[in-house]
């Protein structure tokens, strides 16, 4: 199972052009949609597959083999290393939160508009990626273009007022676009869903820099405009986010492999299943159904003498080469992890590697987690550039070119070689807030300075007071020896 041309992702260049001149029409609207039908279903059918249904694991429409038998043994294993592919990618790359911040320092406060402003921006981001929980949000978009190639994100204002952002699957999500598809111009999303009677209800929205055409019918080819509203950007908010260039699913070029591995472990099984390594052989006796009933019960067979030659019963026994079998296995499993650039935990090397070693089994994925955040940076250009449109409504001047993202690597932590760089660093002449980014715990640097900052406050507010309590205690005792002079001097009189 791998794409034909027709499924790869189509460019919509002609499309585009039509637009710009024409604006958008129910034919163009469906040609729009029927180009894109075939990268879609293609996509839709690798989402089944993370998700093991019926319908999206070839083993599990496997037919068997000898198909005239009464009672046909058919295992069907699928041994998931789709999904571990995914999860693995996903929980690597995204399971630390990417850190948004705003740029502090000169530069950032004069294109913001002074300190205060700066302040103001830096609260608005933090806001936005708080409120939208960015965290899952990204790691549900990374999870998606893993499986197939690339996903969409859609902007929207909610009912108070508020900026938010949602994932939405790709083979929705159409983006016409003249350099990326993080960068539309113009987008479409159509999805199924049931009405009350649960008849077909099919959608599709137009977004342009302005409004959101909506359109809707019981099929695809049965459309109408119903409304046109205004969504409040100044920008297309439905973009895309490519997995890479070529925008394919991470195991997409071991799907034969994958396939193989079941097939090997599922006639495996049914050999297993069937026990015929050894059939049982009557040789020289007239044995009926029967008797080979009651014997495969009872576990014995009684055969009475006849005749001047006995006759021989015994096994016939499979030679069966496991060896090439579990070969064949091994093999295929090594190079699905290899070409899926995907490190094997159960490698027993693995778990005993360190350091620059483990650096270097993790190269492959490293690479490949390397050409998403590309992509990621891209898109959050175009994020950035989108939501201060609608920021700057609110009177919120923020720069998207100040928003910075830290990414940091769900990579195994170790803390004695890190705080020995550190000090590495520090010893060497380094700025502290480079040697504390180097900390794999260290999602915000300017955070850690700041409470180090507040530590050394808290240390000279309490020397301060340690202070004001000495010249207390001093004048209380000044204040009892002039209370022992005067009971001495009017002893005297």
């Amino acid at each position: 199972m791998s794409r034909t041309k027709m499924e790869l992702l189509p460019e919509f260049s002609a499309e585009l052009e039509e637009i710009r001149k024409r604006g958008i029409a129910k034919e163009l609207l469906q040609k729009i949609i029927t180009k894109h039908q075939a990268n879609a279903a293609y996509n839709r059918k690798l989402y089944e597959r993370y998700m093991t249904l019926q319908e999206g694991v070839p083993i599990f429409g496997r037919q068997p083999h000898y198909e005239d038998e009464a009672n046909p043994i058919n295992n069907k294993i699928n041994n998931d290393f789709f999904g571990e592919i995914v999860d693995f990618k996903t929980g690597y790359f995204a399971g630390k939160p990417i850190a948004y911040s705003y740029s502090k320092g000169q530069e950032a406060e004069e294109v913001t508009g002074g300190e205060n402003a700066v302040d103001i921006a830096t609260k608005t981001v933090t806001d936005f990626t708080t409120r939208n929980n960015m965290y899952g949000v990204d790691m549900e978009t990374t999870k998606l273009a893993s499986i197939y190639g690339y996903s969409g994100r859609l902007f929207y204002i909610d009912t108070d007022g508020n900026e938010r952002v949602m994932p939405v699957h790709g083979y929705e999500t159409i983006v016409l676009s003249n350099t990326n598809i993080s960068e539309p111009e113009y987008a479409v999303r159509y999805y199924e869903t049931r009405d009350i009677n649960g008849g077909t209800v099919w959608t599709a929205n137009f977004y342009d820099d302005k409004d959101i055409h909506i359109w809707q019918g019981t099929s695809l080819y049965d459309l109408k405009e119903t409304e046109v509203k205004p969504h409040l950007f100044d920008y297309c908010p439905l973009q895309g986010i490519l997995n890479n260039s070529e925008a394919l699913g991470d195991a997409e070029k071991v799907l034969a492999l994958i396939d193989d591995y079941d097939k090997g472990l599922s006639d495996n099984s049914n050999e297993i299943e069937a026990f015929v390594h050894s059939y049982l052989i009557f040789e020289g006796l007239h044995i009926d159904g029967e008797t080979i009933k009651k014997g495969q019960k009872s576990g014995s067979f009684v055969i009475p003498a006849s005749g001047t030659q006995q006759g021989k019963v015994y096994f016939l026994t499979k030679d069966i080469n496991d060896a090439f079998t579990e070969h064949h296995l091994t093999r295929l499993e090594d190079n699905i992890y290899r070409f899926s650039k995907t490190p094997n935990l159960n490698d027993e090397s693995f778990g005993q590697s360190t350091g620059v070693a483990m650096k270097f089994k993790l190269h492959g994925l490293e690479t490949k987690c390397g050409m998403y955040q590309a992509q990621m940076m891209n898109a959050a250009q175009y994020m950035w550039k989108l939501l201060s449109s609608a920021w700057s409504k609110k009177g919120i001047k923020v720069d998207p070119l100040q928003i910075t993202m830290d990414f940091k690597r769900n990579f195994p932590q170790d803390l004695s070689s890190e705080a020995q760089i550190v000090q590495a660093l520090i010893s060497a002449g380094l700025p502290k807030t480079v040697a504390y980014a180097q900390l794999s715990f260290v999602d915000d640097v300017d955070y850690i300075m700041q409470l180090i900052e507040d530590e050394k406050n808290d240390i000279a507010s309490l020397t301060k007071d340690l202070s004001e309590d000495e010249d207390i205690e001093t004048e209380q005792q000044e204040q009892q020896e002039e209370q022992v002079d005067e009971t001495k001097n009017d002893n005297k009189n």
